[in-house]
């Protein structure tokens, strides 16, 4: 097994953008996919023991706007399982399994809608997001003022002008990213995770990558949410794995269990000792079911 711990690389896309990743695991392992949350980048993911143990080779990507990886504002949720498909060919990548966190749970099921027939496995933990689609969504302020912009100027003139209003908070983050969350800050089963440096060192680093390019990937992941995403819960084929932390104080159970209504098959686990970052204990469950196993 030829193990490959922080292996960065680009690929130019036909439309000419740079889509970047990192992986490791093993070089001839099966492939999972895994999309970060936000703001989030391809430069950690928690278990990567586990993911060796796994003989699973690992990509992170950063999606468009994140780190690396050129902008994209205005496409929709189904554009990013278009840059997935075109991303797989150039790579020679057969079937794969798919991991969305949070940020990245709505990117999980439109290439699970779209590619049903390439995936071992799709996985969804810990996300508000994927509920933005549910029928009868409650908008908050900020939603609003976003949709606003979305109706005068169109997705990719909103993303844009989101971007440019949170041009001060996507600094702070890459001057200090232990602003977005502490120790103070998260739920007790997800504590330690903080206390372990090594673990919360990447954590940081991934955000601050995140910002390398202000706030226009975050702003455009935030108008994805809020426009057509490109296809519906219904139409996601292969059976979704959902976990959901039962401390976490950012996504409601109730809107996870609407979600596992509306999939045509779904698995719903609830973690119960931990948070927003149950993934970071629970990663070996989670990649297996990734592979299929």
């Amino acid at each position: 097994m030829a193990d490959i711990p922080h292996l960065d690389s680009t690929v130019r896309l036909t439309d000419g953008r740079v889509l970047a990743w990192r992986e490791w695991g093993d070089t001839d392992g099966r492939v999972v996919l895994a999309f970060h949350g936000v703001p989030g980048s391809r430069v950690w993911w928690p278990g990567e023991a586990e993911t060796v143990a796994a003989g699973a080779r690992l990509i992170v990507f950063d999606r468009p706007g994140y780190g690396l990886s050129d902008p994209a504002p205005g496409r929709p949720m189904v554009g990013w399982a278009a840059d997935v498909a075109e991303f797989t060919e150039l790579c020679g990548i057969g079937r794969f399994g798919v991991v969305g966190w949070s940020g990245g749970a709505p990117y999980a099921a439109a290439v699970a809608a779209t590619m049903p027939d390439r995936l071992t496995g799709v996985c969804i933990a810990c996300s508000a997001s994927i509920s933005c689609a549910l029928p009868g969504f409650e908008l908050a302020d900020d939603d609003r003022h976003v949709l606003e912009l979305i109706d005068r100027y169109g997705p990719a003139e909103a993303a844009s002008r989101s971007a440019d209003e949170d041009q001060d908070w996507a600094a702070g983050l890459r001057a200090d990213p232990t602003t977005l969350v502490g120790i103070n800050d998260v739920a007790d089963g997800d504590r330690w995770i903080f206390e372990d440096v090594g673990l919360a060192d990447g954590l940081y680093a991934s955000v601050r990558e995140s910002v390398r390019q202000g706030a226009i990937g975050s702003a455009s992941d935030w108008v994805a949410q809020l426009t057509p995403w490109g296809f519906a819960f219904e139409e996601v084929e292969p059976e979704v794995h959902l976990w959901h932390g039962a401390q976490d104080a950012t996504v409601t159970l109730e809107r996870f269990e609407r979600v596992a209504e509306l999939l045509p098959r779904a698995t719903l686990t609830i973690w119960p000792d931990v948070g927003h970052f149950g993934p970071v204990r629970y990663w070996g469950d989670v990649l297996d079911a990734a592979l299929g196993r």
